[in-house]
């Protein structure tokens, strides 16, 4: 019968009956350390679901080590990346939930917290895009809105921080027999770029702040690759003055932001003037190819004139219909 001992005598003799000599230090330390690397390791939480900030800091990079922004999509089903409704920070990789095209999703919906996660991080990744959204154009779709965002706050940046990569992660199934069209992803994101510059009113390149990239994900093999790859860019891209209180300052100017200087619908206002300008143009030229082929050939347009007319004001009609939403926006209305 032994006589009764507090519980950290116990580890002490426990350990003494092991190596024949009290190690009372090392055993209490084996008892902490297993909690401590846990609490390291744990991600840290910057915004709840409501939106509002924590009281918690973003962590400094150690050993050279970038930021990188993990935009996620919690609308994509079976997406290979993890998504969350709140913002946090683990390992130097901030995950943020994108914008939703839902009116009533909050304020994290607006994707404001992707825009300032991705405006202090040294590289970028958008996940959760499908072939359907890359098919219809991602301006059309939630990461459209989510990069307008991203755009609007790099632009309202008081200096350029120099470019950044902005990694797209198109999710696909491993047996689909289909090629990944990088350029013309590209082109659409230049197009958003360039209707949020016109909207905040700046004349600005999408090259001179970001550097895009695309590529197919299907396994987990693919998903380690491409936050590899972010991690190495982000070591090449300089560190924000004030890395603890980086996200926090950028997320509360984006916030603030107002209603009216939401840069979101006068960009998608422009997009539309420009579908519009395409199809009224792919609409009327096949009419002006038959004629001018017939004066090549020497010969008349019966009734040119009543045909020209009607064919201008059918075109016209046409693209005020497309354009309407876009005449109550100054910044929109030139364009159109």
């Amino acid at each position: 019968h032994q006589p009764h001992q507090p519980k950290h005598q116990f580890c002490l003799d426990f350990s003494s009956t092991m190596t024949g000599h009290p190690t009372r230090s090392l055993s209490i330390r084996g008892l902490l350390l297993p909690l401590i690397v846990a609490s390291a390791s744990a991600a840290t939480t910057l915004v709840d679901s409501s939106g509002s900030l924590t009281k918690s800091l973003l962590p400094s990079p150690t050993g050279g080590d970038g930021i990188v922004a993990l935009l996620s999509s919690p609308g994509t089903p079976g997406n290979l990346f993890s998504s969350s409704t709140t913002v946090t920070v683990e390992n130097n990789i901030i995950s943020a939930p994108g914008a939703s095209l839902e009116e009533s999703s909050g304020i994290l919906g607006r994707g404001v917290a992707s825009a300032a996660a991705g405006s202090i991080a040294g590289a970028v990744v958008l996940t959760g895009v499908t072939l359907a959204d890359v098919e219809v154009g991602l301006d059309g779709t939630r990461h459209g809105r989510t990069l307008a965002e991203l755009f609007a706050s790099v632009l309202r940046m008081e200096k350029k921080e120099g470019v950044k990569t902005l990694m797209i992660a198109v999710q696909s199934d491993s047996a689909d027999d289909v090629s990944l069209d990088t350029e013309d992803i590209e082109e659409v994101v230049e197009e958003i770029f360039d209707s949020v510059a016109a909207a905040v009113g700046v004349d600005d390149e999408l090259s001179d702040y970001f550097s895009i990239q695309s590529t197919f994900v299907s396994t987990s093999e693919d998903v380690a690759k491409v936050m590899s790859e972010a991690q190495s860019a982000a070591k090449s891209s300089s560190l924000p003055k004030s890395v603890p209180t980086a996200f926090s300052d950028m997320y509360k100017r984006v916030t603030s932001a107002s209603d009216d200087a939401d840069p979101t619908p006068v960009a998608e206002a422009i997009l539309a003037c420009n579908d519009a300008y395409s199809r009224a143009s792919r609409t009327s030229r096949a009419k002006i190819a038959s004629w001018k082929h017939r004066i090549s050939r020497n010969l008349l347009v019966p009734k040119f004139g009543a045909r020209s007319s009607a064919l201008l004001t059918r075109t016209l009609d046409l693209f005020d219909r497309d354009t309407m939403a876009a005449a109550g926006l100054p910044l929109a209305g030139g364009q159109r």
